[in-house]
């Protein structure tokens, strides 16, 4: 049996480019003992995928030239000789970008499609989306009622979900992205507050006039620019998430440090990071409570999801330019 593959050609130099990759086919081994293969229904568009193509310098670890791109993804069992999986169970894991893998059952995860489909384990419940944000949002800044919140990069997958979770939480939620448009998304479909515009400039002061009394808690997904609006507008005693910086992934041999950094110790205020997998031992409950949100109405997962493993490259160029809006997933 075959698999198509979205493999990495070249190293990207700044902004990944479509022509960086190349789409290969090549014949699958049989399968062994412990073995399993899937066919994957969809595969996780993150930006952590963007530090992987780097080299040995990459962020969150590294893959070789020719080898399919590092991606999350949910598939079905055609075939088993793996104990925990039978033919058409739904499995998450590591898959990379292609149409069809043989991987050890070990490292997949049996999904239980009674209440959600099985993608939603790449969104809303997903590792890199869902419980990202959950982390974020409550166990590192610990977001309460009456709080003045604002997410950087809130229309995107983690970004949208964040904003959901603090306006669950009883928090005022003012939402940063790209565009009228995905300021209208915002606040009409994932009900946030208010909204800013950051590429209509002045970020700072559009922070200010929707918080004039200042942020409580900040969570971050971009760093540079947007990051120091957010620091010269925050409350006393405000916590600071540093959830990821994609302005910085296209070059993280000159990552831009906040300038403002010096307004948390005038303000007695916080700045923590945080990786999700800290939290694993925490997943269990997280999932339960999302997927309890998802069920009442609270909780959506706008998805964006592209067609076809030939349009990975294309995905991925989308990502890092915020031409998506909510939870970006190729059905390879």
């Amino acid at each position: 049996m075959q698999t198509k593959k979205a493999v990495l050609s070249q190293r990207p130099k700044g902004e990944p480019k479509v022509t960086d990759f190349e789409i290969m086919e090549a014949e699958l081994p049989p399968l062994e003992d412990g073995q399993v293969l899937i066919q994957i229904e969809h595969l996780s568009i993150d930006a952590f995928i963007r530090t992987t193509l780097d080299g040995p310098q990459g962020h969150h670890g590294t893959m070789d030239l020719g080898t399919p791109v590092i991606a999350l993804g949910v598939g079905r069992v055609l075939d088993s000789r793996f104990e925990g999986l039978q033919q058409g169970d739904a499995a998450f894991g590591p898959f990379g970008a292609q149409t069809r893998t043989v991987v050890p059952g070990n490292i997949l995860r049996k999904l239980d499609e009674s209440a959600v489909p099985a993608r939603a384990y790449l969104g809303a419940l997903g590792m890199t989306t869902g419980l990202t944000a959950y982390a974020g949002m409550i166990c590192v800044g610990e977001v309460k009622a009456g709080d003045t919140v604002v997410v950087s990069a809130a229309a995107g997958a983690v970004g949208s979900i964040a904003c959901q979770i603090g306006k669950i939480k009883g928090a005022r939620v003012i939402g940063i992205a790209g565009g009228q448009q995905k300021c209208n998304f915002l606040v009409n479909e994932i009900g946030c507050d208010a909204a800013v515009d950051y590429k209509a400039g002045h970020v700072a002061e559009a922070i200010a006039a929707q918080a004039p009394d200042g942020l409580d808690l900040f969570f971050d997904n971009v760093g540079g620019e947007i990051l120091d609006a957010a620091l010269d507008n925050m409350a006393k005693e405000a916590r600071v998430v540093i959830c990821g910086a994609i302005s910085q992934y296209n070059d993280l041999q000159h990552v831009r440090g906040p300038a403002l950094y010096l307004r948390i110790p005038e303000r007695n205020a916080s700045m923590l990071g945080f990786t999700v997998d800290h939290y694993a031992s925490q997943f269990p409950t997280m999932e339960a409570e999302l997927a309890g949100w998802m069920r009442d109405g609270q909780l959506k997962m706008p998805e964006q999801i592209v067609e076809g493993i030939e349009r990975f490259p294309e995905a991925i160029v989308m990502l890092m330019n915020g031409g998506n809006r909510g939870k970006l997933l190729v059905a390879p």
